[in-house]
């Protein structure tokens, strides 16, 4: 069967629903979350403690229990680590530990001077730091990275980079292939040439395509941690990352990889998703395209049930995998 094809199936298996293992605590009682405040370590018996060199600003959501994996999460395109608030609250309740990075250029990075501007290199540079942390901090306990759109991307050239350090990828919508591609290009070429560090305010071409729901639109913008305005300089910056998408995806050539794209998406392209999947060099892959999903599927809110019990189960397995006879907790 054709990877279109395969998308398709998939996309109308989500939409319609299937039988899928119930993954919920069995008591019906919620496991006590540790929810840490952005840049500030955790103390507290056997919680993991960050290193006092690394700076930079996050978010987790912990069971009460020893966690069955560890999931490092990198937000979109003008958003923050806040966004990955539902993720994180819904993976933790199945026994994940839940981490989300500021990506630099975003979120607490606003609030730091000289450190406010968008940079790729470093940010990867951070994840390895918080990779290493966290292997150290849950010894024996599978690594997975999850990123949407941007994050999707950084997530991916991570794991092409890092691939000791990450057991599984989860990269929703990481394509450059966006609607208005060219014309979008064109305004950042303007603007750069006229005045590369002028921020320019992409409200329009970020919220107004993520959603149609008009209230989430609203909220998106309200939110203080979240940064529309880019420069011309930081817009290049981010264009020229992504374009390496195809590259990094060829390089992942044993790191298990799920990967998801919204069939309604209005920002970026689900055929540049299908693209970036027939480019992973690794056998083990899953597409999922979403029958009725946007652009955020993981972000802000969007996470359906019926994902979140599709993305349990896909890691669910893949900690099984790799950890042959042991039994995972719901």
């Amino acid at each position: 069967m054709s990877t279109r094809k395969l998308a398709v199936l998939l996309a109308l298996t989500i939409q319609f629903a299937v039988a899928m293992p119930v993954l919920a605590n069995p008591s019906n009682a919620k496991p006590t979350l540790l929810a840490a405040k952005s840049g500030k370590a955790q103390a507290r018996g056997t919680r993991p403690i960050w290193s006092k060199n690394i700076k930079v600003p996050y978010r987790s959501w912990i069971p009460e229990d020893k966690p069955n994996e560890v999931i490092l999460c990198v937000h979109g395109l003008g958003f923050s680590s806040e966004s990955f608030t539902e993720f994180g609250r819904m993976m933790a309740a199945h026994g994940s530990a839940v981490y989300a990075i500021d990506v630099r250029g975003f979120g607490q990075w606003i609030n730091r001077k000289g450190q406010d501007k968008v940079d790729f290199e470093a940010c990867l540079v951070d994840i390895e730091s918080a990779l290493k942390t966290l292997r150290k901090s849950f010894p024996g306990v599978p690594v997975f990275m999850a990123g949407e759109s941007m994050g999707g991307a950084i997530a991916l050239a991570a794991t092409s980079r890092y691939p000791d350090l990450i057991n599984g990828l989860i990269s929703s919508v990481p394509s450059s292939d966006r609607y208005a591609k060219a014309s979008s290009e064109l305004m950042v070429g303007a603007h750069y040439l006229t005045n590369k560090d002028k921020p320019i305010d992409m409200s329009e071409e970020v919220v107004s395509r993520a959603t149609a729901n008009k209230a989430l639109r609203q909220k998106w913008s309200a939110e203080p941690l979240n940064r529309m305005k880019l420069s011309a300089k930081e817009l290049k910056q981010f264009e020229d990352f992504m374009k390496g998408n195809n590259d990094a995806a060829a390089l992942i050539q044993r790191t298990p990889v799920l990967m998801l794209a919204g069939f309604k998406d209005k920002l970026v392209k689900p055929e540049g998703t299908i693209e970036l999947f027939n480019n992973l060099s690794v056998e083990d892959k899953l597409l999922m395209v979403v029958g009725d999903g946007e652009h955020l599927l993981l972000e802000e809110n969007q996470l359906t049930e019926q994902l979140e019990e599709m993305i349990t189960v896909w890691i669910r397995n893949q900690t099984r995998a790799k950890n042959p006879g042991v039994t995972a907790h719901p």
